[in-house]
């Protein structure tokens, strides 16, 4: 297994989660979607793992910890890009 960032997986989760509790989120493009990603990981801590063992136990004890932080990046983030796009189109 390569080195691998799980914060990528648990706020990919989180934002696919996002996106189907919230009815604005279904029309936004996928582009939109990942500037929302971007942003929001580069906000968050990265929390490594090396091999298939440890991603098991980082996720298992990761998610609660973190949940809350990557929930707040990611509205913040939509905020962020949905306000810029909302700029464009005016």
């Amino acid at each position: 297994m390569a080195v691998h960032n799980l914060m990528e997986d648990i706020v990919r989760n989180c934002l696919k989660e996002l996106t189907a509790s919230q009815p604005l989120l279904t029309k936004v493009q996928p582009k939109l979607l990942d500037d929302m990603m971007a942003i929001a990981l580069n906000r968050l801590p990265p929390k490594y793992v090396a091999t298939e063992r440890g991603e098991v136990i980082a996720k298992t004890q990761l998610r609660a910890q973190v949940e809350s932080d990557v929930y707040r990046e990611l509205s913040a983030a939509m905020d962020k890009v949905l306000h810029s796009q909302d700029k464009r189109n005016s």
